[in-house]
């Protein structure tokens, strides 16, 4: 089995319009980041799509999304405990 490389991203700069532009000194990767409220995220170069790649900024580290399986099962949800939550979104006056 081969073991997944790491590769750490570095901040390039960011633009005037707030969009951060990364980069992969090892295998070329480069993306555009906007963060919330509009995140996206646009891929310049994929660079080694196989790869593991991190990055951090200001004491916030990014990297690769991790899956885990609780061993513990999930107590029912109460109507009362969702109620500031509904409250919420209808408040935004979405239109679903």
């Amino acid at each position: 089995m081969n073991k997944q490389q790491h590769h750490k991203m570095v901040l390039e700069k960011t633009h005037p319009s707030g969009a951060e532009e990364w980069h992969c000194p090892i295998c070329g990767r480069r993306f555009l980041m906007k963060w919330p409220p509009a995140y996206e995220m646009i891929i310049l170069e994929p660079g080694d799509q196989y790869a593991r790649h991190s990055g951090s900024k200001g004491g916030l580290q990014i990297g690769p999304v991790q899956l885990a399986r609780g061993d513990t099962e999930i107590d029912e949800v109460s109507e009362e405990s969702l109620r500031p939550w509904i409250r919420a979104l209808d408040d935004l006056n979405l239109d679903w």
